[in-house]
């Protein structure tokens, strides 16, 4: 962010904040045992837990978590998001993150994919794409003073206001056949609530002076 010049920002984030490394924290009384990887006696690593203790970054998910409940941190996302949201609010433009994830969110939703597939994250390190779920919370909560973030909204609800259903009848009145099925398919893929529209969610930065982006709600 700090090499961009000096200019209005305007930033789509798609699936980036989601490759960022994470932390993981499982519950016990109030206090937090994070995940961390050790290697076994015959050298393959293995997934442990610290000793429960107090941490103040997760001192708010006590009210809404519970023993053995896991919360997980992105240490990189406040850093970003604040630079961004600065850049914004001194100079204009505004952000729009697309990424699957909720709002404070909970549960172990740490994987790698090769292949397109799932795969142990520990069997071969470096081969496969690592991945977790982005809290959104966590972004508006590292939004700076003189810029705001719209209410996150599902992908699916997001692109209809912005006419996605329109765009793909005019498309579609051009194609046939498989063509036709195809984009049928890839719409829904992208809208539909059992797919990724309720999945992938969208929250916007814009200037504390300006409008929220097209799509959002303020």
């Amino acid at each position: 962010v700090e090499t961009l010049p000096t200019a209005p920002t305007f930033l789509i984030a798609n699936e980036f904040f989601d490759a960022l490394p994470i932390r993981q924290f499982t519950r016990v009384g109030g206090g937090w045992a994070e995940h961390v990887v050790g290697a076994t006696d015959d050298g393959t690593l293995a997934l442990g837990r610290t000793d429960p203790a107090p941490l103040t970054r997760l001192q708010h998910r006590l009210p809404d978590t519970k023993d053995g409940d896991i919360v997980e941190l992105c240490p990189a996302l406040p850093a970003i998001i604040a630079r961004v949201s600065e850049r914004i609010a001194t100079q204009g433009g505004a952000a729009v993150i697309i990424d699957y994830g909720d709002w404070a969110s909970q549960g172990d939703t740490f994987q790698a994919l090769s292949n397109h597939a799932t795969t142990d994250p520990f069997a071969a390190p470096g081969t496969a794409d690592l991945t977790a779920h982005v809290d959104f919370e966590q972004i508006a909560n590292a939004v700076s003073d003189g810029a705001k973030f719209t209410k996150v909204t599902g992908q699916g609800v997001f692109l209809e206001r912005l006419g996605i259903t329109q765009r793909a009848q005019q498309l579609a009145a051009g194609l046939t056949g498989s063509d036709q099925d195809d984009l049928i398919a890839a719409h829904r893929r992208l809208t539909h609530p059992d797919e990724m529209g309720r999945l992938f969610k969208v929250i916007g930065i814009y200037p504390e002076q300006g409008s929220a982006p097209a799509g959002l709600d303020p």
